[in-house]
């Protein structure tokens, strides 16, 4: 399954919104296979951008095989912050254009968090 930041984007702001703290069973996003959403999940977690619970297999136990999220980490924060400045997003899709989900997540971190420092003049 191919990875779509847009989708991660989505998911972060949903989550970022939420009034609640509560671990959420199932995350629907309009729009996105129930399946492709917990695609995501995992590779969020994974990535170190949600709070969340996992379960995990028990013939390998690194291996995840489903995440209840209930919040951003502190990295998910940031990342969301960088993207939710209009100018900064703007500009991270001008440089990658249509390669956004075929560019490794650290890049499109770190290029966000570039631009988003050049923005504020650090």
């Amino acid at each position: 399954m191919k990875r779509d930041m847009e989708l991660v984007i989505k998911i972060l702001d949903h989550l970022e919104r939420r009034e609640e703290i509560g671990v959420i069973g199932k995350l629907q996003i309009d729009g996105y296979d129930d399946r492709v959403v917990a695609y995501h999940l995992r590779r969020m977690f994974e990535a170190g951008l949600l709070d969340a619970e996992s379960t995990n297999s028990n013939t390998t136990p690194q291996r995840v095989i489903t995440v209840y999220p209930f919040g951003l980490s502190w990295e998910g924060h940031e990342f969301l912050d960088a993207m939710h400045n209009e100018t900064v997003a703007a500009q991270v899709r001008r440089k990658l254009g249509s390669t956004l989900s075929d560019v490794p997540f650290a890049i499109i971190r770190e290029l966000a968090l570039t631009l988003g420092r050049a923005h504020v003049g650090l």
